[in-house]
């Protein structure tokens, strides 16, 4: 017993030397070391661009990078990105697109927006005959059904593969945005919007100032139109959404739901039946003598017609390739997504085309041009309808005073009311919507553009619900005072620090493999070591006081669903980003932790070979 434990104190001795050595090779560590080489960082315009690109170049040092920072004009910046390319690392963002996850044209090698210099020789796949990363675009625009499961899997995969493999980029912040309400308002989700939470809604007492238990006030600017179709600011879009309905509806995560729409079935990829929920009433037109009219397939019909063929932005849908009605509440579409090939083709983006809102085609439809299709946008029905915008939705304009304010009032026969037609499982309608039973009966829009005006009348007590994100000194405030509620979202916007990746670049772009890793490119690798080595939180607190959404995939964080939750992840860490560098075959000075590791690793087991051999018997003898 007393020889076993000499042995195994002989080991314990030689791995506590072994260690000991390991540790007096750790590295001092330093905040910066001597460059190895220099990138272009190219930045435009003022506020707080300088303070990135200056944090970045600090960071970057810790791994011998240096950034040569050159300001550039907005449109000497807009050259650059799309034919100059004259920058090896910039910061931008992208802001728009809905709730689509298709990223074509901002990723892919002939994309408008590829301001990477993606090319398929990158991840060249023998078999799919294009670059992987291609490939998943391509067939994410066609997978049926648009929201199925298979689709939102192949979508996780694309963003793990680039995010990997291509490193285009490294996902910075998408910005938080504040609202704030007084706290005797119950049940509202920023998120989820006014109209979504309008059933959930209800007063639990009067707060200072307000008169009315039974309203929502708000403010905004001036609407301008309210057919969708010639839309192109927000303020309009508010109301169009209160009055009218889409045929689907996305909730918050991007989940899909029906609305309008019963069902929407796909006969194959390319055939799409659409089956229209019955007895919807359109709100009453008596000056017109329209009314106990309801939504059947022709208004459906006739709103995508237009969107084709009238609205401003006709070219987002060309996909549709005809329709036909099949009777008084079922509608098909067929689908061709690349018009420019002999069949049709499927097209996966679709689902959100056809979530626009649907317009009353008894009201708009009174005359049509020479083919009898077209209706007559000159007829007075149309310059109606852009001051009116009548719909099936929740609300109608009860009162409008041009310049004061614009009253939404409850439509007491709207199907949303209607317990017949909600209670169906299909809509899941009371957690998503609720009951609507605690009295709010109207929404007021009053017009107060100036930021400053209307934050005073939210203090007021006069305005109930208020944007405050561009103030946040008040937010602060507001955050720390029990009368107020803060709440916050985000919005399809991001920004990011973007990489040239073009192998005429060199350094970014080296596509040789890595001398430590050749299962690597060189450029690869040290886009590897620079998206370690940024401090993201360290950006966020100095620059943004901690306000910003750090994320990690390469689309809107906004979108929900569509976004991996299990992406690889570029965490701050500064051994990682050496380790990357010296696999670049850029040797740190004194950097030798993964040497440590790995002689640690051979000391234990060469400690556990002693103990094996020294504990070994000899074989016993008989007599």
């Amino acid at each position: 017993m007393r020889g076993n434990k000499r042995r195994f104190s002989l080991c314990i001795n030689i791995i506590i030397i072994i260690s000991t050595t390991l540790v007096l090779v750790e590295p001092i560590k330093t905040n910066s070391i001597s460059p190895f080489f220099t990138l272009e960082a190219l930045e435009h315009g003022g506020g707080v661009k300088p303070d990135y690109f200056n944090m970045l170049n600090q960071q970057l040092n810790r791994i011998g990078i240096n950034l040569n920072i050159r300001n550039v004009d907005w449109s000497t910046f807009v050259y650059e990105m799309l034919m100059g390319f004259n920058f090896d690392i910039t910061f931008i963002g992208l802001t728009g697109g809905g709730g689509n996850p298709d990223f074509t044209g901002v990723y892919d090698e002939n994309g408008s927006l590829n301001l990477f210099g993606y090319d398929t020789s990158m991840d060249w796949n023998d078999e799919l005959g294009t670059g992987k990363n291609e490939w998943y675009l391509k067939e994410g625009r066609t997978i049926m059904p648009p929201n199925s499961d298979e689709r939102i899997q192949h979508y996780y995969d694309w963003q793990e593969h680039l995010m990997d493999n291509i490193l285009p980029l490294l996902p910075m912040f998408t910005p938080s945005y504040f609202i704030v309400s007084w706290s005797q308002l119950k049940g509202y989700n920023y998120s989820d919007g006014i109209l979504q939470s309008w059933g959930k809604m209800f007063w639990s007492d009067k707060h200072l100032g307000q008169k009315n238990t039974s309203e929502i006030v708000i403010t905004d600017a001036e609407w301008s139109e309210l057919s969708p179709l010639f839309q192109n600011d927000s303020s309009s879009n508010l109301v169009s959404s209160a009055t009218l309905d889409p045929l689907i509806w996305f909730d918050t995560d991007q989940t899909v739901w029906p609305h309008l729409a019963k069902s929407f079935t796909h006969i194959n990829d390319t055939h799409i039946r659409i089956e229209i929920r019955e007895g919807i009433k359109w709100a009453d037109i008596p000056d017109w003598g329209f009314t106990n009219e309801y939504l059947d397939a022709r208004d459906v019909f006739f709103t995508l017609y237009c969107w084709k063929e009238v609205a401003n932005n006709q070219d987002l849908y060309e996909w549709i390739e005809d329709m036909v009605i099949v009777d008084e509440y079922t509608l098909d579409i067929f689908i061709d997504g690349n018009p420019n090939t002999p069949e049709n083709e499927p097209f996966a983006p679709y689902l959100h085309r056809i979530s626009e809102y649907i317009l009353p085609e008894h009201f708009l439809n009174q005359t049509q041009l020479d083919d009898n299709i077209t209706p007559n946008t000159t007829h007075a029905s149309w310059n109606e309808y852009s001051q009116s915008g009548y719909g099936t939705g929740l609300f109608e304009i009860g009162n409008y005073v041009q310049g004061v304010e614009t009253v939404l009032t409850i439509r007491p026969d709207c199907w949303w009311l209607d317990p017949d037609k909600t209670n169906n499982p299909d809509l899941d309608w009371e957690r998503r919507f609720g009951n609507f039973s605690r009295g709010l009966t109207q929404l007021r829009i009053r017009i107060i553009p100036d930021l400053q005006k209307s934050l005073l009348e939210f203090e007021a007590g006069k305005v109930d619900v208020e944007g405050i994100g561009w103030n946040r000194e008040k937010r602060i405030e507001f955050q720390e005072d029990r009368n107020f509620d803060v709440h916050k979202k985000f919005t399809y916007s991001f920004s990011f620090v973007a990489f040239n990746i073009r192998n005429e670049r060199g350094i970014l772009g080296d596509r040789d493999p890595a001398p430590r890793d050749p299962l690597l490119t060189k450029g690869l690798a040290i886009r590897k070591a620079i998206c370690h080595a940024i401090n993201r939180e360290e950006i966020n607190q100095v620059i943004h006081d901690g306000d910003y959404y750090i994320y990690n995939t390469p689309i809107y964080p906004a979108l929900g669903i569509w976004c991996n939750p299990d992406i690889i992840v570029y965490d701050y860490n500064l051994k990682r980003a050496k380790t990357f560098m010296e696999i670049a075959g850029f040797d740190i000075p004194g950097f030798t932790t993964q040497l440590s590791i790995n002689l640690y690793s051979i000391a234990i087991i060469f400690a556990a070979v002693i103990l094996v051999l020294i504990n070994k018997k000899k074989p016993r003898k008989y007599n």
